[in-house]
């Protein structure tokens, strides 16, 4: 099923349960000694996001905070603000990234605190975002900065559960069911993933929880759903579930003009440009940010697991990757409204046990996406949820 500009104008707010929109809440702009480490004193991903540099005319980067409000998110200050201006723009709460590797845990000062201050009334819910860091940024193998492992032992998931239990016992965190959400991002990885949650569910009971509810974290086709058979939803986690779906049309995408005349040539070629490559051979990728929402809007469940839908504000990874960056082309405040509104009419058909939706994300700076005001937009993103959402939840909340 899919939706057209001209459905804007008719979309319907469900009219029994609101719409929750969950943002994925970014803890990376706070000092760690780890990070003092590995990027030198004081880092914080604000480093990137100030440094990133326009990769053609018209290109906006970098981004800068409404203010220049570069906030320490190690300060309890910053986390009530950012509470206060989400509730206030209808947002239902945060699902916080949680870096954990058997037992060493990084970046959860801003869970911590939130989980200490308890009249911080905000719901939440975790992402276990189980990958190996490296110094490219994307996880993979090599230049290693700390290693995932997955130790398939009770000792090891006890150690997690113990941290895990205060705040799935949370008044606060986000249920289905009465059970606690937690997400996984890399099921896969996970050596006897059925054991582990099994094993969870069961310790979750004996502290008198009803159970607990798993949900993948998708962003592209498993080649193996094996891993999945313990798990009782998925989110489509936006923009790249989209882009990575089989039906999604690949002759969209589209590079810098320089990068295809230099994929063009020849293998040896390529190898010498490599090493004499100026800014000019540029490997941008380009997406259509409208052509990227029209796939996002339709409902497209999975064959097996609750299925909830994902959107995005906006995606361009300029901060980190430079003249490698993604970057998702006709994003605006307008068209961003104009597309949840569409996504928003469509949670009626979804038939969910909750009316989730998962955004990416609330503070994601180095990756454009972000609905904290900056200085180009100031407040038009968060106030486009407002529109959408914000009356319309603020009215079914207190039925």
């Amino acid at each position: 099923m899919s939706f057209t500009e001209n459905t804007a104008q008719t979309a319907v707010l469900p009219s029994t349960r609101p719409t929750k929109l969950i943002a994925m809440y970014f803890p990376q702009l706070h000092a760690i000694p780890e990070n003092d480490k590995w990027w030198g004193h004081g880092f914080t991903d604000w480093d990137n996001v100030r440094e990133a540099k326009p990769q053609f005319d018209g290109h906006y980067q970098p981004r800068i905070p409404d203010n220049h409000n570069y906030y320490d998110q190690s300060e309890l200050e910053t986390l009530r603000w950012q509470v206060g201006l989400a509730k206030a723009h209808g947002i239902y709460g945060f699902c916080h990234y949680h870096y954990w590797f058997d037992g060493k845990q990084l970046l959860e000062k801003p869970t911590d605190l939130i989980i200490e201050n308890k009249d911080i009334d905000f719901p939440f819910c975790l992402s276990w975002a189980n990958e190996t860091w490296s110094k490219r940024w994307d996880g993979r193998d090599y230049d290693v900065l700390i290693q995932q492992i997955h130790p398939p032992t009770e000792e090891s998931w006890k150690k997690h559960f113990d941290y895990l239990i205060t705040a799935w016992k949370d008044p606060r965190a986000i249920k289905v069911n009465g059970k606690p959400v937690f997400v996984i991002y890399r099921p896969q990885n996970i050596e006897k993933i059925d054991s582990m949650l099994a094993y969870w569910r069961q310790l979750a009971k004996k502290e008198g929880l009803p159970g607990l509810y798993f949900v993948f974290q998708k962003q592209y086709e498993l080649p193996k759903r094996n891993c999945l058979n313990s798990f009782d939803a998925v989110f489509q986690f936006q923009p790249f579930e989209a882009v990575y779906s089989p039906s999604f049309d690949k002759t969209s995408i589209r590079h810098s003009f320089l990068f295809k005349i230099f994929r063009s040539l020849p293998e040896f070629m390529q190898d010498i440009l490599r090493g004499v490559r100026t800014s000019y051979f540029k490997d941008l990728t380009f997406y259509d940010y409208g052509l990227v929402w029209q796939h996002i809007v339709e409902v497209r469940p999975d064959e097996k697991l609750t299925t909830f839908p994902g959107a995005f504000v906006d995606w361009d990874n300029t901060a980190r990757y430079k003249d490698k960056a993604t970057i998702f082309k006709g994003a605006s405040p307008q068209s961003f409204k104009k597309w949840l509104s569409l996504l928003v009419a469509t949670m009626p058909q979804r038939n969910l046990p909750e009316n989730f939706i998962f955004l990416n994300a609330w503070n994601e700076w180095s990756e454009g996406a972000y609905l904290e005001p900056d200085e180009k937009f100031s407040y038009q993103y968060i106030e486009a949820v407002k529109d959408v959402l914000g009356s319309n939840f603020i009215k079914q909340c207190k039925k």
